[in-house]
C-alpha cells in the first residue's frame, strides 16, 4: 500500500496443543512469478517455538521490480525455481489454520495487523464480496489491496467493479488487477457513503479482498477482510 510498510510474521509453533505438529525447525522461503516459473530464495531457517518479522523493504532486494513475493514456512528448503508452485507440506493445523501475521506500518509509526494465510486459488475463477468495513470520514482514506495466488506462474489479468449492493448495474469504478500479485485500488471519490454497502466484483480472478482504511496523518489505521479464502 502506497505510504506503507508492508511485514509479515512466521511463527515456528503450532497455533494450537491438540493437533500433534512435529516441532522442528523450519525454513523461511521468499517465492515470486517471473512470468514464466516460479522463483524461490531460502532466507534462513527458524528454530522450534521460534517468530521472526521480514519487513517489504528487505525482501524487496531479492526481487525484480514490481512483483509481489510470497513467504512460506516448509520443514525442506525450496528449489531455486518451479515450473508450479509447490506445496508447503502436510505438517500443518486445521483447527485453527497455521497463519502468519501480516501487516502495515505507516510513516507516523502506527501498525495494524491481522492473522492470515492463502493457499492458491483456482484458474479460472471469480470474486463476489462486500466492502462494510469501510470508514468514509473526512480526512480517511481506503484502499482495497486485492490479493491473488495462483499455482501456474503465468500472468493472467482480471477487472475489479466497484458497484453499489442496493444499485448493482451501476458501475462505479474499475480497475485492472493481475494474478500472483498484490493490486491497490483507492476506494475514494466513487460515490460510497457511510450508508452504502459497496459490491466489489471479479469475474476473472478470486483473491482475498483486504480494506485499508488511514487517516490522512497515519495516526489511525484499520485492516479488514470480509471472509476466509476458504469461501
Amino acid at each position: 500500500a502506497p505510504s506503507f510498510e508492508g511485514w509479515a510474521t512466521l511463527c515456528n509453533f503450532a497455533p494450537n496443543n491438540w493437533e500433534r505438529i512435529p516441532s522442528v525447525s523450519r525454513y523461511a522461503n521468499l517465492s515470486w512469478s517471473d512470468g514464466k516459473a516460479w522463483q524461490h530464495r531460502v532466507l534462513t531457517k527458524i528454530e522450534p517455538n521460534d517468530l521472526q518479522r521480514f519487513n517489504a523493504t528487505e525482501l524487496s532486494v531479492f526481487m525484480p521490480e514490481g512483483v509481489s513475493g510470497y513467504l512460506s514456512l516448509t520443514e525442506r528448503p525450496l528449489p531455486a525455481q518451479t515450473s508450479e508452485l509447490p506445496p508447503t507440506g502436510e505438517n500443518k493445523t486445521v483447527y485453527p489454520f497455521w497463519r502468519a501475521t501480516l501487516g502495515l506500518t505507516s510513516k507516523a509509526g502506527a501498525e495494524t495487523a491481522y492473522q492470515g494465510e492463502i493457499d492458491p486459488f483456482p484458474s479460472p475463477a471469480s470474486l463476489l464480496t462486500f466492502g462494510h468495513f469501510l470508514q468514509y470520514h473526512q480526512g480517511v482514506q481506503n484502499l482495497l489491496l486485492f490479493v491473488n495466488l495462483e499455482a501456474s506462474p503465468e500472468g493472467r489479468e482480471g477487472e475489479i467493479e466497484i458497484r453499489k449492493a442496493d444499485a448493482p448495474s451501476e458501475l462505479l469504478r474499475s480497475a485492472r488487477v493481475s494474478n500472483n500479485a498484490i493490486t491497490c485500488i483507492s476506494l475514494d471519490g466513487v460515490g460510497l457513503t457511510d450508508d452504502d454497502l459497496p459490491l466489489i466484483v471479479c469475474r476473472q480472478l478470486a483473491g482475498i479482498p483486504l480494506y485499508l482504511s488511514s487517516t490522512e496523518d497515519g495516526l489511525f489505521l484499520s485492516l479488514e477482510h470480509t471472509h476466509p479464502p476458504a469461501s
